[in-house]
């Protein structure tokens, strides 16, 4: 009985502290949340737990994160079972998968040429672990080959830019390291690293844009920096970090950014990254390499990259490929925007998903005058169908 009562003195004490420790947490009254749900928050438990198991790369939420050497941080299964693929030899749906990517590429290649589009290219940011496995426990080291290798086989290397060799070339040369030590996303670094690649491959098929100098791709300084998302799964958000600051920010380029459909201008001047994106921003630079409209679907890979496409092209209308769900719609942007070239960064890790095995709509054709046939059809419907 003595047990019982000790036990229920003690959660009730505790139902008196918890509220008491996230009052006494918050900086001012203005932040207080009068709910249920902010009085009886435990992240401050998980956080003295997750600081106490971090050193011992023991992660409180291995779902989401796992703790590799050194305290490096990598995502688990929770986000598209990303450490159960990385982890897994290819099989024969992950080839089969990889031709019909390729030819949904081919499809849309085709397709933005008839709407006068010069260059359709899509470049595939690496996942942490495919650059720095070295990191990772060894139990979860990706194998070679791998589910990525067999993408790429598929899809071949003329639409699809497969960045892992330079970034690995560039890490055994560099002192810094590319990619956050306690986030997902390469830093500035590795994104101009990857940005240069980029720049190189499509210079071959478009000799007359220009690119940055090599001296934009240079390290100035490096800065501290907090950890990132990998860190807020641990509820550790003050992790250290840094962030190698490069010379593109030096150069003579001043940008606005505006919200495509109100036309409101976020932040002018300078050349500062472009961050998630709510809705899609146009980004005018003045003083750019080339006079150039750019399409642009990409992800959080396209944050630090974002200077360089600034620096570069004086108009990238910027939109995250998840919110263009349809071909339709992707279509319409191509309409109303009328881009010179279209390009798509996407993580490794999502390179996969449904929007990059979708076919583009079938182009119409006009009809024919009367007594003769309908110029370029391919049947009677009056449609293309493009390659498949």
């Amino acid at each position: 009985m003595k047990n019982r009562v000790l036990v229920f003195l003690s959660f009730f004490v505790s139902l008196l502290i918890i509220p008491v420790i996230n009052i006494l947490s918050v900086p001012d009254l203005a932040s207080l949340k009068w709910s249920k749900a902010f009085f009886y928050n435990m992240d401050f438990a998980v956080n003295r737990i997750s600081r106490l198991l971090y050193p011992y790369g023991i992660s409180v939420s291995p779902k989401q994160v796992i703790i590799g050497r050194d305290g490096w941080l990598y995502l688990g299964d929770k986000e598209g079972q990303t450490l159960t693929v990385d982890r897994s030899p290819p099989t024969e749906a992950d080839r089969a998968l990889g031709e019909k990517i390729g030819s949904a590429a081919q499809a849309w290649d085709a397709y933005l040429s008839g709407k006068g589009v010069k260059l359709f290219r899509i470049m595939v940011g690496p996942n942490k672990g495919s650059i720095y496995p070295d990191q990772l426990p060894v139990w979860a080291r990706p194998p070679s080959p791998n589910v990525a290798d067999t993408l790429f086989a598929g899809t071949g290397e003329l639409r699809y830019i497969d960045l892992r060799k330079p970034l690995l070339v560039a890490k055994a040369l560099q002192l810094e390291a590319l990619y956050y030590k306690a986030d997902t996303h390469w830093n500035r670094l590795g994104a101009g690293i990857a940005f240069r690649a980029f720049g190189r491959q499509v210079a071959e098929a478009a000799p007359e844009l220009r690119w940055p100098p090599e001296t934009a791709y240079e390290i100035i300084r490096v800065e501290p920096r907090a950890g990132g998302d990998l860190a807020n799964f641990l509820r550790i958000r003050d992790l250290p970090d840094v962030e190698p600051v490069v010379r593109v920010s030096d150069l003579s380029v001043q940008t606005t950014q505006f919200y495509l459909h109100t036309k409101t201008s976020i932040r002018p001047g300078g050349n500062p990254v472009v961050g998630a994106l709510a809705e899609p921003i146009l980004v005018t630079s003045e003083g750019a390499l080339n006079y150039k409209k750019v399409l642009w679907l990409r992800d959080s890979f396209g944050i630090a990259m974002s200077p360089f496409m600034a620096a570069t092209f004086s108009d990238v209308l910027q939109i995250s490929w998840h919110d263009v769900k349809t071909p339709e719609k992707f279509a319409q942007l191509i309409d109303e925007f009328k881009p010179e070239y279209v390009f798509v960064t996407v993580v490794e890790r999502d390179s996969r998903e449904k929007f990059f095995i979708t076919l583009p709509p079938a182009i119409s054709v006009p009809e024919a005058k009367e007594g003769g046939p309908a110029t370029g059809t391919g049947g009677d419907s009056g449609r293309i169908n493009l390659p498949k």
